[in-house]
């Protein structure tokens, strides 16, 4: 199978908000790169949606918002695995950048 990511994803664990319609919901950051991030979260959307998040890492002080867009979501495989779910970043503001660039040297 043929790797489709332009960026190389690291493992690390987080937080992250969800923002869409109004509400908030969280997730738990599985791995992270330059172009998005992947994580688990009871509440999945569809393919081709859009959120802004804003994603807290474990090991840095650093925190960054991004309007994202979902590429993928696995379903539900058991009871006790949640919903995982790979998101593309679509836009980053300057200082936003800096800092997932800041997170990604720590890992």
């Amino acid at each position: 199978m043929r790797e489709s990511r332009r960026h190389p994803r690291k493992s690390i664990e987080g937080r992250v908000e969800i923002s869409t319609n109004g509400s908030t919901f969280l997730g738990d950051l599985r791995n992270i790169s330059e172009g998005g991030l992947s994580l688990t979260t009871s509440t999945p959307y569809e393919v081709g949606y859009e959120m802004l998040l804003s994603v807290e890492v474990s090991e840095a002080v650093e925190r960054f918002n991004a309007l994202a867009e979902v590429v993928w979501v696995h379903p539900l495989e058991a009871v006790l695995h949640p919903i995982g779910m790979g998101l593309k970043f679509l836009a980053l503001t300057e200082e936003d950048y800096y800092r997932l660039g800041k997170i990604l040297e720590l890992i």
